[in-house]
């Protein structure tokens, strides 16, 4: 009974799979789904046309008058003030500027930083006993856009103008003269401007003539000291790479007491003042001026930094405003080289 059954069962199933099988068959299939036919939107009428016209114009002059400003701040001579009349390369004896009543009755005499961000310079110093004459002054600047940093001043003590100018007279006139004829100061100038003769000339200099020297710093802009230490410790190094008298092993201490010196001291607000002196034996002392004081003195806020008594470092911070292929200030440069020849134009003894 049981096996019938079963039986019976086998012999349906090919019959029930060739039931549905037909009847799925002779279902309706769905029909299969179509792509929505592609939308094409109306054409614009004449004022979107008119309008999408400005814009485009709109954005072309914009984007062409970006390229023209970047183009001329970065062709833009470093030298030009941001006054619409800018001053030329600074000479000692050069007209000065006396600014206000106190400042003439003090008897002050100030020359033009070559920026409006940037107070005159004294046309003298007095830091201690001693006395210092400007010599030439230049703007920083970096990147391509011409960014102004800081102004920097070159001062010669007063004192040892007779001294310098003698020197310079051996390589503009190694005859003996006092004085220079007009070739021979072009000459000099020539040489001072070169890369190689001005990395000789003033390296010996430096070195040689005893002669105190100072740089007074004035940023254009808010900064603190550790950038402008790391601005002046890559010149340093890039010199000192070079080998000669800074291939010793004592030369590593001194750059590091150097970076210590204006290392955790905060921010130099743009106006005020910073000075580097480097006396006759090489020693260089620096010092701050919170009031950013114009009239040549140092103020009762104006704070000591410290001293370095190696040579070398005040030797590779002066010849990387001074000379070489390149240079902390072209301005700079041209100015304190036109200075320069101004000096040795006039009899050993006669500047003041």
């Amino acid at each position: 009974m049981f096996a019938a059954r079963l039986l019976s069962r086998r012999l349906r199933r090919p019959v029930q799979t060739t039931l549905h099988r037909a009847r799925a068959l002779t279902l309706p299939q769905p029909a299969p789904r179509r792509p929505p036919p592609f939308h094409r939107s109306p054409p614009p009428n004449r004022d979107e046309l008119h309008a999408t016209k400005r814009r485009q114009t709109l954005l072309t002059i914009g984007a062409v008058t970006s390229m023209i400003t970047l183009y001329a701040l970065a062709t833009q001579s470093p030298q030009q003030s941001l006054d619409s009349h800018p001053h030329p390369p600074i000479q000692p004896g050069a007209p000065v500027i006396l600014a206000t009543d106190e400042e003439k009755r003090a008897g002050v005499e100030l020359v033009p930083s070559g920026t409006t961000s940037v107070p005159s310079f004294p046309k003298h110093l007095k830091i201690g006993d001693k006395g210092y004459t400007l010599v030439g002054l230049g703007i920083r600047t970096v990147s391509f856009l011409a960014i102004q940093v800081y102004v920097v001043g070159f001062y010669v003590s007063t004192s040892d103008l007779p001294t310098l100018s003698a020197h310079l007279l051996q390589h503009a006139a190694p005859s003996g003269a006092t004085s220079t004829t007009v070739s021979e100061r072009d000459s000099l100038r020539t040489l001072l401007l070169s890369p190689e003769h001005s990395e000789r000339i003033f390296t010996t200099l430096l070195q040689n003539s005893h002669v105190s020297t100072a740089l007074r710093i004035v940023p254009t802009r808010n900064t603190d000291f550790s950038h402008l230490r790391d601005g002046w410790v890559r010149s340093i190094t890039a010199r000192a790479k070079r080998g000669g008298v800074y291939e010793d092993p004592g030369w590593a201490a001194a750059l590091d007491e150097f970076k210590r010196l204006f290392g955790g001291r905060g921010s130099v607000p743009k106006k005020k003042t910073l000075l580097l002196v480097r006396d006759g034996e090489g020693r260089l002392t620096c010092w701050y001026d919170p009031e950013g004081r114009g009239d040549g003195k140092l103020g009762s806020k104006t704070v000591r930094l410290g001293d370095i008594g190696d040579y070398r470092v005040g030797l590779a911070l002066w010849l990387g405003y001074l000379a070489g292929e390149k240079v902390a200030s072209v301005p700079a440069r041209k100015s304190i080289a036109e200075g320069l020849v101004e000096l040795v134009g006039r009899p050993v003894g006669s500047v003041v």
